[in-house]
This record gives structure tokens, sequence and C-alpha cells, in this order.
């Protein structure tokens, strides 16, 4: 009984742990975008830093998209060629059970 209850409160822990390192990730991504704003620069060039991360990243997620675009028509096309063979599989079985 006491074993079950301490292996509880250790995955209790574990749990309350991750949230921790959530958190942690999101504060620490949090200040830096806040610092980055907040930097004494002119607001010329933040507008320039900011408008060439953002022309990369629109770049990085049309290039992801089209990879995962790419991805799906594969799939598709390989489940469809798939699904052809097997209806004429099971007509030519069909067939051949009935004698036709």
């Amino acid at each position: 009984m006491i074993k079950f209850i301490i292996y509880k409160y250790k995955i209790v822990i574990m749990k309350k742990g991750g949230s921790f390192f959530w958190g942690l990730i999101l504060g620490t991504m949090t200040g830096l975008i806040v610092g980055i704003l907040l930097a004494p620069r002119k607001e010329d060039k933040i507008k320039n830093i900011l408008g060439k991360k953002t022309e990369e990243l629109r770049e990085n997620l049309q290039e992801i998209s089209k990879k995962i675009g790419k991805q799906v028509h594969k799939i598709k096309s390989n489940f469809e060629a798939k699904w052809k063979k097997n209806k004429i599989d099971k007509m030519d079985q069909v067939e051949e059970e009935l004698g036709t």
C-alpha cells in the first residue's frame, strides 16, 4: 500500500514537472519577443528585422505545405491504385465462384 502511494506521488510530481517545463519554454519565448520589440533600436530597423523574419517564415511555411501536399497526393494515388487493384481482384474472385 505504501509503495502505491509513493508511486502515485511520483507520477503527480512528474506531471507537474512537465507543466513547469512548458511554462518555462513559453515564458522564454515571450521574453525574447518582448525583448526584441522593446530593444533600443530605431523603429525602421525593428520593422526591417521583423519583416525579414516574417518573410522567411512565410517562405518556410510555403515550402513545408508544398512537401505535405506532395506527400498527400502520393498517398492518395497509392491508395487509389490499391483500391482499384483490390476491386478488380474481388470481381475476378466473384466471377470464378459464380462460374461466369
